[in-house]
């Protein structure tokens, strides 16, 4: 686990200067870029003098590493502990897991887009920490595919690389956004995600309802 190193013993400043900081850094990002974006651009956005800065980071690094980490704490209360009992059906889980993940990923789009774009920028021990938060949601899908499995709700042979592919398909709209949005309401597009994610995972036949790309309703049964 990665520590941003502060000089200011006080852990409660540090997390409201973090926070001051990471909200800074979330919109210069995705306007300009990392390499594009300045220390003293930050430390302007973030109404913290430049000197002070450094007292909360030490690096600019420091700055990309904490937009990751904030970013994907917006995951994880979408996401079941696989550590926690186990009782809610499988189905339903996924299905939540889909329609949180799109909608928080909706609302940040531009903030996702800039995280994975400027991943690249990061220094190894951040990218390995960052990556170290995404496997954790991913064994979280796998968990409740694998269980899934199981109870004879998926027919997937593969749990490990169905999650992987989940974890995917719920960033898509960041990426393709642009060319959804010509054919698909938000509502649609959800509804569209959600049953080619469960027809993937050979979910058990069931009626839901679809939304047409006109955002019409109909109902279909589950091949």
């Amino acid at each position: 686990m990665k520590t941003i190193v502060a000089q200011v013993e006080n852990p409660e400043l540090v997390e409201k200067r973090h926070t001051q900081i990471f909200q800074a850094a979330v919109k210069l990002f995705a306007r300009k870029g990392y390499h594009q974006t300045t220390m003293r651009d930050i430390a302007a956005a973030s109404g913290i003098n430049l000197s002070y800065l450094y007292r909360y980071i030490s690096t600019k690094n420091d700055i990309l590493y904490l937009f990751y980490e904030r970013l994907h704490t917006l995951f994880h209360p979408c996401y079941p502990d696989p550590e926690a009992p186990d009782g809610e059906d499988p189905v339903r889980q996924v299905r939540r897991i889909i329609a949180r993940v799109l909608e928080m990923v909706h609302e940040y789009r531009e903030e996702f887009l800039a995280m994975y774009t400027e991943s690249r920028h990061l220094e190894p021990d951040s990218l390995r920490a960052v990556l170290s938060k995404e496997s954790a949601l991913i064994q979280s899908l796998d968990h409740i595919i694998r269980r899934g499995r199981e109870t004879g709700c998926f027919q997937t042979q593969d749990p490990f690389m169905a999650a992987n592919i989940i974890q995917y398909l719920l960033l898509i709209e960041p990426l393709r956004g642009w060319n959804f949005r010509k054919r698909y309401d938000f509502s649609a597009f959800v509804d569209s995600v959600t049953r080619f994610i469960l027809r993937g995972l050979g979910a058990r036949e069931e009626t839901n309802t679809f939304a047409s790309p006109n955002g019409s309703k109909t109902k279909r049964d589950e091949a």
